[in-house]
């Protein structure tokens, strides 16, 4: 299993491990708004009434179009909070894998990334001292077996990021931090991600 395979698989086991807590959340949220349209309209329609029953008739249809629509860009809101809290989720649950794990999975996407094989891997602070003795020599091992140059060093410059890295060779820059893979894997994940958290 690749590491984007690792990655797409902690989003997805992260998004169903909370579907139907998230799911309950969410049918609570939606209930308490919609309680408080309805509430706010029947108050709305009591005053309208009470000068005009023909015009508040016509104000009140007018008023739950407008707290209906209202109403559903709320739950909109709402379900894309959640969705944004499982893909938040799945970042802290792979940057919170036990070191020897993370490391794993480091050095695996590091060698799918380093497709010359030379330059610097630049890393966190935190992840530098997370990272084994063996960390480089486990990668340029892999790389020379795969053909590749297996000349890559570890950069004393650090990054500001959760987790992952970035390989600076030459004038290329490959930029492997979680955010950014996260961010490349979630229009291709999210509606199924969606669909675990929302599918009734």
């Amino acid at each position: 299993m690749t590491g984007t395979d690792k990655i797409k698989s902690k989003i997805l086991e992260d998004a169903r491990a909370h579907a139907s807590e998230i799911e309950e959340q969410a049918k609570r949220e939606a209930q308490e708004i919609m309680e408080k349209a309805s509430v706010d309209a029947e108050q709305k329609r009591a005053e309208i009434l009470g000068k005009a029953e023909q015009d508040g008739q016509e104000v009140y249809r007018r008023l739950l179009s407008v707290s209906g629509l209202e109403n559903r860009k709320e739950v909109l809101r709402a379900k894309q909070d959640i969705v944004e809290a499982a893909f938040q989720g799945a970042l802290d649950k792979v940057v919170n894998l036990p070191d020897r794990e993370y490391q794993t999975l480091i050095e695996d996407l590091i060698v799918s990334a380093a497709v010359k094989g030379s330059g610097e891997i630049l890393l966190s602070e935190k992840d530098r001292k997370r990272m084994d003795k063996g960390f480089l020599k486990n990668i340029n091992n892999r790389l020379k077996k795969a053909g590749a140059e297996g000349n890559l060093t570890l950069s004393k410059d650090t990054i500001c990021s959760s987790g992952g890295f970035v390989i600076k060779s030459g004038d290329m820059e490959i930029n492997g931090t979680l955010e950014i893979l996260i961010g490349m894997l979630r229009p291709k994940l999210e509606n199924e991600v969606v669909e675990i958290l929302f599918d009734n």
